[in-house]
């Protein structure tokens, strides 16, 4: 199976990130973290204007529905790091159309299809991880002091939390800052959640 991708025209990028921040409210980071993920990302959405339109093809085995649509980054954005926007949209740091990495699209191309057809993957995930989405009375035993650090996951806005075993919720939390509380993403040291093992935070539902 392949699907097809679109490298969005540097003319139309802007547009097309516009309509991702409609389609997803990333830009509102509503919750007790928006403070320090707003401190964490200096740099706004800059679509580089580096490249041009085109489609090509990806081989890929999991469920997913094309085309997907590619926009080049200024490499400062969101700290650089790879991510999806929507249902249908990646936002890659522009040094990846200079140097492609076919992996870090295949990732990408994952989170797109936990989006498009999560039911299928929240049974998967519910039989061979026993993992599911926490509900809001579980994610809120979780004390404030690591919910208020949470780092948002635009790959994760449909559901930030999620439970292990019926007792865990992992995270990817701020450590700590450095600068004086200024702004300097630098400075933010976080766990990466898609690893799922660097951290299970107890959540006490059971005794």
């Amino acid at each position: 199976m392949s699907v097809e991708l679109v490298i969005t025209d540097p003319g139309y990028r802007s547009t097309l990130l516009d309509k991702w921040f409609e389609e997803d409210h990333y830009t509102q980071m509503n919750g007790v973290s928006h403070d320090i993920n707003k401190k964490a990302r200096v740099y706004p959405y800059i679509p580089s204007l580096e490249g041009s339109a085109e489609k090509r093809y990806i081989d890929f085995s999991l469920p997913i529905q094309g085309p997907i649509y590619i926009v080049y980054l200024d490499g400062r954005s969101d700290s650089g790091l790879p991510h999806t926007r929507g249902t249908s949209g990646i936002a890659l740091p522009v040094f990846l159309l200079w140097n492609p990495s076919e992996k870090t699209l295949h990732h990408e191309l994952v989170h797109i299809s936990q989006k498009q057809v999560s039911k299928r993957w929240w049974n998967w995930y519910k039989i061979y991880w026993n993992f599911r989405p926490a509900k809001k009375e579980e994610f809120m035993m979780i004390p404030l002091k690591w919910r208020s650090r949470r780092r948002i996951n635009p790959d994760l806005l449909g559901t930030p939390y999620t439970i292990w075993s019926d007792r865990y919720i992992p995270m990817s939390v701020f450590l700590f800052h450095s600068g004086h509380g200024k702004s300097h993403p630098a400075g933010y040291i976080y766990l990466d959640q898609d690893l799922m093992t660097n951290i299970l935070m107890k959540s006490q539902l059971i005794g």
